[in-house]
């Protein structure tokens, strides 16, 4: 057990250090213990619903014990290095070393240097292969295993996919081989489908896990509460997983093929009885596109009828640009309109057909003016620039469509105002644009230099653009190789850390990694055939090529592709996978 209580007052928010918050799991009896460690700090982590899944998952099984860990903030860190504490658990205050398995949840790609960081912190040794016997297995899961090349320098065992049905086995296999040896146990979690071992691969497709049954899938029925505020401080449950409308653009919504939804029934009891046990005041109703849960009406619905003496706030996180979403932001917004959030993505229709968004113009001036109408003072937009086939064009229409939005929103209120938030575009792996050419810094300055020069006299409109440095590492790990890892090794040795975190961005230790392992940029940022050898290619997400060479095809083409709720759009996952559609008719409030 690691002593940690004498330097806790040397730490902001030193609650995060503390574990022992409302529903936390204590064991003395196990024979496989585990440490599951989100790469950022306690407050981001913590409003992971993975995290709590697996937490209350795992710890329901017969002789495992899974803790947790966080990144510590840098004045922690400090304390730790100048006093050797190693890093611990949150619960036992366990030393990290000292587990069967320590496993990353890996989310965000700049999250990578921390990952590194924590590693060592724990004192282990980064690179796999200087590691021994008496050292923990590092496994790592999420959406960073879908291209495991990056990191498998540094990682042990990879496991793609949908983490319930894996975690189980991994688990449940430890146990049994609980007094062999590290190789035995590597050569025999590697037999795990979906689960991608780097010491004994022989070749062939990993493929990822998927869960079947959403509807009768593993849902904690109560949550745990931290002590101090999180990102997100609210109960959150996932109504539904995957998303049917094929952006071209978006990684998770290829990946979490197909969609598979909770019953009303399930998703109302569910919440209720996580909200008994954790004292919220607010639920978010989680999905990659919430408005498009069939029962969502009925369960907002019941929701209210069922806590209108508690004021229970009901958060939607990602909404559809159309009236039913309005109405249903209506809905859960009587009380106090703050802002309402949109997504066009692409300012000109042209780009808008490209991406496959299937949303007009109309759509969004209406929507939008509806929101106003409604009492709403304050719209968000999304967009992205450096899209496949953009021209300077679509890049100005950003400003003319919120423009338009702005002038429309005038007629109904005259104190409105409008965020646009500009995010520059990454091509990510087991997408249609997974070759397609990305942005580089100058290019990026280019175009940024075009939006601020339109909105630049607007005082009703405010652009905020996502920092072109950040977009620009980010292009290297989402689509990188094994001379990544060196590179995020050697900008970690340079001091880079929390890179996701404005004030801790070291963007000169990336570029003085770069410069010194002689990496070309053109290499990993250039154009490909969808037929050349990707570094994921090892990863099977279910997708078939063809579909994605179709995909790219229609966009050069600016033609659509239905919904796949519509019909089915020949991407291959629901045969790959033996996962199929599962939802229900819109409109049966009763589930």
């Amino acid at each position: 057990m690691v002593n940690i209580e004498k330097y806790l007052l040397k730490a902001e928010k030193p609650a995060q250090y503390l574990g022992n918050e409302l529903n936390v799991a204590y064991k003395d009896d196990y024979d496989f213990h585990m440490c599951l460690i989100y790469p950022d700090l306690y407050e981001i982590g913590m409003s992971s619903i993975g995290i709590q899944i697996l937490y209350f998952l795992l710890n329901e099984q017969k002789g495992v014990y899974l803790e947790r860990a966080f990144a510590p903030n840098i004045d922690m860190e400090k304390v730790m290095r100048e006093n050797s504490v190693p890093m611990f658990s949150l619960e036992s205050k366990t030393a990290l070393k000292d587990f069967d398995i320590i496993a990353f949840s890996l989310s965000y790609e700049m999250t990578y240097t921390n990952v590194l960081n924590i590693i060592n912190l724990s004192q282990i040794e980064i690179e796999r292969e200087k590691r021994g016997e008496a050292d923990p297995i590092i496994l790592a899961g999420g959406t960073g295993s879908y291209n495991p090349k990056v990191l498998e320098k540094f990682i042990d065992v990879f496991a793609v996919g949908e983490g319930e049905d894996v975690s189980v086995e991994i688990a449940n296999l430890m146990k049994k081989l609980k007094g062999k040896t590290k190789d035995e146990k590597l050569e025999a979690l590697s037999k795990i489908e979906g689960v991608y071992v780097p010491k004994f691969y022989n070749g062939g497709k990993i493929k990822k896990r998927v869960v079947k049954d959403l509807n009768n899938s593993y849902f904690p029925e109560k949550w745990l509460v931290p002590y101090i505020r999180t990102v997100h401080h609210r109960l959150s449950v996932e109504i539904q997983r995957g998303c049917t409308r094929g952006c071209r653009f978006c990684q998770a919504g290829m990946i979490y093929r197909s969609v598979r939804e909770r019953s009303l029934e399930n998703n109302f009891n569910l919440i209720k009885n996580c909200l008994d046990k954790t004292g919220f005041g607010e639920v978010s109703l989680s999905s990659l596109s919430s408005s498009d849960y069939t029962q969502i009406e009925g369960l907002v619905d019941k929701l209210q009828e069922e806590y209108k003496d508690e004021n229970l706030a009901v958060a939607l996180p990602s909404l559809r640009i159309d009236k039913f979403s309005l109405n249903l932001a209506k809905k859960i917004e009587q009380v106090r309109k703050t802002g309402f959030t949109f997504a066009p993505e692409a300012g000109s229709q042209r780009m808008r057909d490209v991406i496959n968004k299937g949303i007009n113009e109309e759509d969004i001036i209406e929507t939008a003016k509806g929101a106003f109408q409604a009492g709403w003072r304050h719209i968000k937009f999304y967009f992205m620039i450096g899209l496949p086939f953009e021209t300077d064009e679509d890049v100005k229409e950003i400003y003319n469509l919120t423009k338009r939005v702005l002038l429309e929103g005038l007629k109904i209120r005259r104190d409105i105002e409008i965020t646009v938030s500009v995010s520059n575009y990454v091509p990510k792996s087991h997408t249609p644009f997974q070759g397609m050419e990305q942005m580089g810094i100058e290019e990026m300055i280019r175009k940024h230099n075009i939006l601020r020069g339109a909105f630049y006299k607007e005082k009703k409109l405010k652009l905020k653009i996502h920092r072109r440095e950040l977009s620009y590492l980010e292009g290297f790990l989402s689509r990188g190789d094994e001379k990544i890892g060196d590179l995020i090794k050697l900008a970690w040795e340079k001091g880079a850390k929390f890179d996701g975190w404005k004030e801790h961005f070291n963007f000169e230790a990336w570029k003085e990694a770069i410069s010194e392992l002689g990496i070309n940029e053109n290499d990993y940022f250039k154009e490909k055939s969808l037929d050349d050898k990707f570094s994921w290619d090892l990863i099977d997400a279910g997708i078939e090529k063809e579909y994605f060479k179709t995909e790219l095809e229609k966009a050069k083409n600016k033609a659509l592709t239905k919904d796949c709720r519509e019909g089915c759009t020949n991407c291959g996952v629901c045969w790959n996978l033996g996962v199929k559609m599962e939802i229900e008719k819109r409109g049966n409030k009763n589930g």
